[in-house]
């Protein structure tokens, strides 16, 4: 898979997703930092939800930088029709899906995933989707399937066995991203209310320092 960001394909760093984004000046700000990935919400119960077309306008936007970072879209247990449908019309490049997707859905979906795992007090499978470009391991949650600010015990991928690249999600913020590569040296990490102000506003210094310290870890 291309690397959105020249200075990640040089140095072989962790790439990383700011996901849940709401607002134009966000999404840029993501992207001229370096982020490999930037993420829309299309889950109605989320509170960093986006309706499709207003994505649409800033994926526009993104894609006349350079080095722009790859374009992912969530859903949670949406129709294959419908996901291809907002996909289409928004410009993804993958789709992340969090909730109980099957392997045949991924497949119907036929557009790169990321399939969500999540995590609670076991280790987790991870051969469980062959059909996902990336697996992305989340914390459990009872009533949110992410964006639950809190981590998991990521001990339990230590000797995983990796048959594909995955993203770390769940809890990751600029002051534990750098304990997060180094306890689980993940290929990319994932990052919604650790850099935010607010649910979907984004907080600049905690951006830079996040992009900072992942550089440097």
């Amino acid at each position: 898979m291309k690397v959105a960001s020249a200075f990640c394909e040089e140095a072989n760093m962790t790439r990383i997703k700011i996901c849940g984004l709401r607002r134009k000046e966000d999404a840029l700000l993501a992207a001229s930092l370096g982020a490999d990935f930037i993420g829309f919400i299309f889950v109605a119960e989320s509170p960093r939800y986006l309706e499709p077309i207003s994505a649409a306008e800033i994926v526009e936007k993104v894609r006349a930088r350079p080095n722009a970072p790859k374009i992912v879209g969530v859903f949670r247990n949406e129709k294959p029709e419908t996901v291809r449908a907002i996909a289409e019309g928004v410009g993804l490049d993958l789709v992340q899906l969090q909730g109980t997707e099957s392997e045949a859905d991924i497949l119907r979906i036929g557009i790169p995933a990321i399939k969500a795992v999540h995590v609670g007090r076991w280790a987790p499978k991870v051969d469980a989707h062959p059909s996902a470009a990336w697996l992305l391991f989340d914390t459990y949650d009872e009533k949110r399937s992410g964006g639950t600010g809190r981590r998991f015990d990521w001990t339990l991928l230590a000797g995983a066995e990796r048959k594909k690249p995955f993203m770390l999600a769940g809890g990751i913020n600029p002051e534990n991203a750098a304990a997060a590569i180094s306890a689980v040296r993940p290929d990319a990490i994932d990052l919604a209310s650790g850099v935010e102000s607010s649910p979907g506003i984004k907080d600049l210094k905690k951006l830079e320092t996040l992009f900072e310290r992942v550089r440097r870890a």
